[in-house]
């Protein structure tokens, strides 16, 4: 169940013009707030991915971003519920042959009421 869902092919993009660069510093939505603990993520090595939601009981949350300079395939990750409105995940990129990229998509909802357009930086 868990590699269908991480692998399955989406039928829509999330190549959505981001409000905001993932980083130490959090991004202010209008509906969540969105926090790295790091500024760039390094391939393989896990960031942790803090989101807290305004007035939202969502199950889990979605994040999905592609590499922007080379084509990497969609990376999935599933956010979990931690507490009431906040939502972790450990955000884990595969290893390029670019020195640094960006990644871009968006922290979504299942029902999609939430949609935060994001990009990541990766650098090793």
């Amino acid at each position: 169940m868990a590699d269908r869902f991480l692998f399955s092919e989406s039928n829509e993009s999330v190549t959505t013009t981001p409000a905001c660069t993932l980083s130490t510093t959090p991004c202010a939505f209008s509906s969540a707030i969105a926090k790295l603990a790091e500024d760039t993520v390094t391939p393989l090595i896990p960031v942790t991915l803090d989101v807290t939601v305004n007035d939202n009981d969502a199950p889990y949350l979605l994040l999905e971003v592609e590499g922007v300079e080379m084509n990497m395939g969609m990376y999935k990750l599933k956010l979990a519920k931690s507490d009431n409105n906040q939502y972790r995940g450990e955000v884990m990129l595969p290893i390029c042959m670019d020195a640094e990229m960006t990644w871009r998509g968006a922290i979504s909802s299942p029902d999609k009421q939430i949609l935060l357009p994001i990009d990541i930086r990766m650098k090793r």
